[in-house]
């Protein structure tokens, strides 16, 4: 990839934006922004994929912004510096949410919007604000420990696994300040609310999502349903929290048929022109030409008919109620056999207590009667002193007699 495609770099009043540009320029080219933890060659897997398809494609990775207006000012430059005047823009988690504003703010740049793990509030993210302030202090060992803590913990499967280690890869390379603007964005109490009538009214979104389990809390995700009732789902069995690395190939396929929904083909040409040039024929018809489809009259079902729907109706019923009485039958026998096997289960432990009893109070007489028999067959103690004159001689010489 990095052979193929250059790493560019745009200085927009002093911060640096890097982004990656394969495909015909001619075209309205699709925008890639990343999300907290990301960079502009997370998305080299599209890139490559779309931009050798004859899509525009530019993965861009956004320098420190404390706040969301210097942001969509920001990429507003930018776009003007590398002289895109319109575009498309595919956004995950944080870069959906700044692809929102974006479109609030200049409706007129946007075409259409892909949003991937992405969300529509900073609500569930909100931290004090002493807190808030203190991110452009942090060291960046901080930043990052957390940021890795909310990553996918436990035994992954193998392309969700090399994908976070892509993911973490990149995040070594990002320096302190991006780190904590990042999180800054995250935290900063926003809404798009305000844009979204008019973004709904002419924007096409297309929601891309994955049905496994993401770090991104399940209240946010709902919430981009409802505020985009009428988007496109597109979903994909198995993504994670990075899909686009994970399953690139189901993201790249999504990704072309949302931009031919919105009539965007490979090589920038319209509708017809791809029609012509990859030999599919396409049929036009005038609409006042078109005849109004008559409805076919009902027909009305004979005796014999009728009959014989009741018939085939009765048999459904039956073999309903059958099936019902199966399953309750087959519910009640796993009741029972639960039952049965959860009292087993307290046989055996009060059994098990039982012996455990008996071994402890025969520990207790043992113990007991031994401390009987040390008391008998200890010595007596002299009062007088630690020897008994009383002992009998024992024939010995005294070591210590005159």
């Amino acid at each position: 990839f990095r052979s193929e495609v250059p790493k560019q770099r745009c200085n927009v009043q002093g911060k640096d934006w890097t982004y990656y540009q394969h495909g015909p320029r001619k075209a309205t080219p699709l925008i890639c922004l990343h999300g907290t933890s990301g960079t502009a060659e997370t998305f080299f897997c599209q890139v490559m994929t779309l931009g050798s398809k004859g899509y525009h494609i530019i993965a861009a990775q956004f320098p420190d912004y404390w706040d969301h207006a210097k942001w969509v000012d920001g990429f507003y430059k930018f776009l003007a510096t590398i002289d895109v005047h319109d575009c498309h823009l595919l956004g995950v988690s944080l870069g959906g949410f700044m692809a929102l504003h974006f479109a609030g703010r200049y409706p007129e740049r946007v075409k259409s919007l892909i949003l991937c793990n992405s969300f529509v509030d900073t609500r569930p993210f909100h931290q004090p604000s002493s807190w808030t302030m203190m991110l452009g202090y942090m060291p960046d060992f901080y930043l990052k420990k957390y940021i890795l803590d909310s990553f996918p913990k436990g035994k992954l499967p193998g392309p969700h696994a090399d994908a976070v280690d892509f993911v973490v890869e990149q995040l070594e390379t990002l320096s302190r300040r991006d780190l904590g603007a990042r999180l800054t964005l995250n935290c900063l109490p926003s809404s798009v609310a305000k844009f979204l009538p008019m973004i709904r009214k002419k924007h096409p979104v297309t929601i891309l999502d994955t049905v496994d389990e993401v770090v991104l809390p399940e209240i946010m995700r709902e919430r981009l349903y409802k505020t985009f009732p009428n988007a496109k789902l597109a979903y994909i069995k198995q993504g994670g929290d990075f899909p686009f690395l994970s399953a690139h190939m189901e993201v790249s396929m999504h990704i072309q048929v949302h931009l031919r929904g919105v009539k965007v083909f490979p090589g920038g040409v319209d509708a017809k022109k791809y029609a012509e040039k990859t030999g599919i024929k396409i049929t036009e018809m005038d609409e006042t030409k078109k005849k109004p489809e008559k409805p076919e009259p009902k027909r009305e079902l004979t005796k014999e008919e009728k009959e014989a729907l009741e018939r085939k109706r009765a048999e459904e019923r039956r073999k309903a109620e059958e099936l019902r009485k199966k399953q309750e039958e087959e519910r009640k026998r796993k009741e029972a056999e639960r039952l049965r096997i959860e009292a087993e289960k307290k046989k055996r432990r009060a059994a098990g207590n039982a012996i455990l009893a008996t071994l402890v109070d025969k520990d207790e007489d043992e113990g007991e009667e031994e401390e009987e028999a040390t008391e008998k067959t200890a010595p007596a103690e002299n009062p007088n002193g630690l020897f008994n004159d009383d002992e009998e001689p024992s024939g010995e010489a005294d070591p210590f007699g005159d």
